[in-house]
């Protein structure tokens, strides 16, 4: 016989954070100390009739740091939750 279940479903979202920084890993810092805090600066609404709750998991597994004077993002760089850069495009730090 089938029965009610409760699924929690771990799913990373991406939060946008302007911030004024130095250099990349200063700017991905001062994000984290914004949405790492423990009180999640953005509301997460449920939008079907089965999702009951919604929040965010506790856990950054990376970061993608664009510079606001680059419309062609080419000095954007992904790194990872120790703020290392990932793949071949090591850009500026």
């Amino acid at each position: 016989m089938s029965k009610l279940h409760h699924v929690h479903v771990y799913a990373t979202i991406r939060v946008k954070v302007a911030v004024t920084a130095e250099d990349h890993t200063d700017a991905m810092r001062q994000a984290e100390g914004i949405v790492g805090t423990g009180i999640f600066p953005v509301r997460l609404l449920p939008n079907a009739a089965a999702v009951l709750d919604a929040e965010p998991a506790e856990e950054i597994t990376g970061f993608l740091v664009d510079e606001t004077d680059d419309p062609e993002f080419e000095k954007s760089c992904s790194y990872d939750a120790e703020y290392r850069p990932l793949g071949a495009q090591d850009g500026p730090h």
